[in-house]
């Protein structure tokens, strides 16, 4: 008997995305009697393993290249034997529902030729490309030079995406989109199928354009719903999606409007088409080269200013050969460092690293060129400068810039977990097992109002699902983390959609499986050697932080003398304690017995000074009173101590191993400044 359904997946290098989508059709799949073929456009990823051994049922369709995604949806169409055809993206989420609504929809209504249902965003927002109007030469003007974003609910303006009809309403429409569409396999027969002249973007265009073309209707429905990751298939290759997209819009254009329009209407649109396109790219170069040329620029400043500082008599001409020079080695060793690699564009370090090994070639300069290079002061003050200027740009841009960069303390994401089941506690367990991935749990929302105030594995249950915006706000949630033991899909789309427009970030476990999806990520939770992930000190940060650790201990000390001599005359008297340090070894610290309380720890700063004790570190445990030791040097103040004092609670076991692990992990001297600010303010 044939299936009466074929679901149709093309895959390229979303294992975990495609595992969790095909997990999904074998909750929909009810009675139905359905066939799947997924089709690998050879990824790299393990794609094709996973299915084989996860999914046997599975008809795999591997490629030994990237067909697109017209060509690999054909290759399956051609063998796929159901009445229904869903074309659907591995980077989806369907409902228990999904399957069989559908399915019903197009039982009920034998004029209709494809289908599509409400798909939503992973904010729980409504995904405005799940039904779309024919890219007619206004349509698409007015969606170019951005007159659709400016009046959504207008009928004129509004088109392309149809924003004036209510998401909730039933309607008619021209296009669906292909990232999931089930379709009458006769009217795709009657077609031919996808145009395979296109590559990416555009083939659900000109596919419902052909139906329509031939009579057939299109719907969009509510009834059920989807997430839709979107463009987790291609969101790795961005600068050639620009390409894909607008050379998609072109093909259109020359294939079905060539006879309908004038040339000079055609011309127009092609012009801004080609314009969109040109200032993308525009845009995408400058952010490339934006960061080196305004390097360059400064480092020319900051040799200017010191040159003018140390020899303000000095004709600029007298440096016309060294100055060149300077600069060049200046910007080559900082270049040669990685601080314009994409990981390191925004890192001091690389700024550092590379000035200083600028610094100490410029200053050979002064020995072998003595009569071009005058004077080392002016190349130390130029690398002070340098240092100090290219490093506030950064953390300004880190800061305010569009993709700010958080710093690792501010990075932690506090996150509650929904349902308190097995798998709830799986996933804390798993979390707190990896430092490295920044979650900071927060606790439990529930099904069962009985279950509140519990702890599990120290975590408590907070609240119900009910009141999950009110637990959001009040906790001032980042992440939410659903874990799929306990609920269905179609329960954790209703609670994405109600919890919609609370900022925050939904991912999901599915069950028993090793990793967290959401939007822009997927988090392998699976736990790893400790090994793997703790990062020791990079030498520079090592120097820099005992070297700040005296300049703020001696600046303390001669500061607060007025402070040691009135705690004395009321009373006080230092006492030495005894510490375990760094290893389990053991130390002393001095504090202030009796006087004043709040300088009790104050002589502990002659401890950081000798280096028994750091600024920032771990917290400080008495010989006496406990066994537990520290994995690394104590400290005045550290990520747990600021952790307790935020919670105002005594840290559980876990939680202390959590926060100990995530420190060693991301310790930086950035790190230390940003957990002193926190601890004084």
């Amino acid at each position: 008997m044939d299936p009466e359904i074929s679901i149709i997946i093309v895959n390229y290098n979303v294992k975990h995305f495609l595992e969790q989508c095909l997990m999904a059709i074998e909750k929909a799949r009810h009675d139905l009697n359905i066939e799947i073929i997924v089709v690998d456009n050879a990824s790299v990823d393990g794609s094709q393993t996973m299915v084989k051994k996860k999914f046997p049922d599975v008809i795999l369709i591997e490629n030994n290249q990237n067909l697109g995604f017209a060509k690999a949806n054909n290759k399956a169409l051609k063998i796929a034997r159901g009445k229904y055809i869903l074309i659907l993206n591995p980077d989806t989420l369907i409902q228990e529902d999904t399957l069989l609504t559908l399915k019903t929809f197009l039982d009920e209504h034998p004029d209709v030729s494809a289908t599509g249902c409400k798909l939503i965003n992973p904010d729980g927002s409504f995904q405005v490309a799940s039904r779309r109007c024919i890219p007619t030469p206004w349509v698409a003007f007015t969606k170019i030079v951005g007159l659709s974003r400016i009046f959504p609910k207008s009928k004129i303006f509004g088109r392309y995406n149809m924003t004036y009809i209510s998401p909730d309403m039933e309607s008619e429409v021209d296009v669906l989109s292909g990232s999931l569409m089930m379709v009458r396999s006769e009217i795709l027969k009657k077609v031919g199928y996808f145009d395979e002249d296109y590559f990416m973007y555009g083939e659900d265009i000109d596919l419902c354009y052909k139906i329509k073309k031939i009579g057939g209707k299109i719907y969009y429905t509510p009834r059920t719903k989807a997430i839709h990751y979107k463009g987790e298939s291609t969101k790795k290759g961005e600068f050639s999606c620009i390409t894909n997209f607008y050379s998609s819009m072109l093909i259109f254009i020359d294939k079905h409007f060539k006879d309908h329009y004038s040339i000079f209407v055609k011309l127009l649109l092609k012009t801004g088409i080609y314009l969109r396109a040109y200032i993308a790219y525009l845009i995408s170069f400058f952010m490339s080269i934006a960061s080196p040329i305004l390097d360059f620029l400064l480092i020319i400043l900051s040799i200017f200013i010191a040159i003018k500082i140390w020899l303000p008599h000095y004709s600029m001409s007298r440096f016309r050969i060294i100055y060149p020079v300077y600069t060049f080695v200046w910007f080559v060793s900082i270049y040669l460092s990685g601080a314009y690699q994409i990981k390191g564009r925004y890192h001091l370090k690389p700024i550092i690293g590379g000035t200083l090994v600028g610094f100490l070639l410029n200053s050979t300069f002064t020995y072998f060129f003595k009569q071009f290079a005058y004077s080392r002061v002016v190349i130390l003050i130029a690398f002070i400068l340098i240092v100090f200027i290219l490093s506030i740009w950064r953390l300004f841009y880190r800061w305010v810039g569009p993709h700010s960069i958080k710093h690792p303390i501010s990075k932690l994401r506090r996150t509650i977990i929904v349902g308190a089941g097995k798998e709830g506690s799986r996933i804390l367990k798993k979390l707190r097992a990896r430092p490295d991935i920044p979650y900071e749990i927060c606790g439990f929302v529930d099904f069962d109002e009985k279950n509140i105030g519990k702890e599990i594995d120290g975590a408590e249950v907070l609240s119900t699902i009910e009141h999950i915006k009110e637990v959001i706000k009040i906790q001032k949630i980042d992440d939410v983390i659903f874990s799929s033991d306990r609920l269905s899909n179609k329960q954790i789309l209703e609670t994405i959609s109600y919890a919609s427009g609370t900022g925050v970030n939904f991912r999901i476990v599915p069950h028993e499986l090793e990793y967290i999806i959401a939007k822009s990520s997927v988090d392998e939770i699976d736990s790893l050697p400790l090994l793997d992930f703790i990062s020791s000190y990079d030498p520079i940060d090592l120097i820099a932080k005992r070297a700040f650790d005296i300049i703020i201990s001696l600046i303390v000390i001669i500061l607060s003398a007025p402070l040691f001599l009135i705690n004395f005359l009321i009373g006080a008297r230092i006492e030495r304690k005894k510490i375990y340090t760094e290893g389990g070894g053991k130390g002393e610290i001095y504090i202030f017995v009796k006087g004043m309380p709040f300088l009790k720890y104050l002589p502990s700063y002659i401890s950081v000074l000798k280096g028994t004790l750091s600024l920032v570190g771990a917290e400080i445990i008495d010989i006496e009173k406990a066994n537990e030791k520290p994995v690394y040097k104590p400290g005045l103040t550290g990520f747990v101590q600021i952790k307790a004092r935020e919670k105002a609670k005594k840290l559980g076991p876990q939680e202390k191993e959590y926060y100990t692990l995530y420190y060693l992990k991301n310790r930086s001297l950035i790190t230390d400044l940003q957990i002193l600010i926190r601890s004084i303010f």
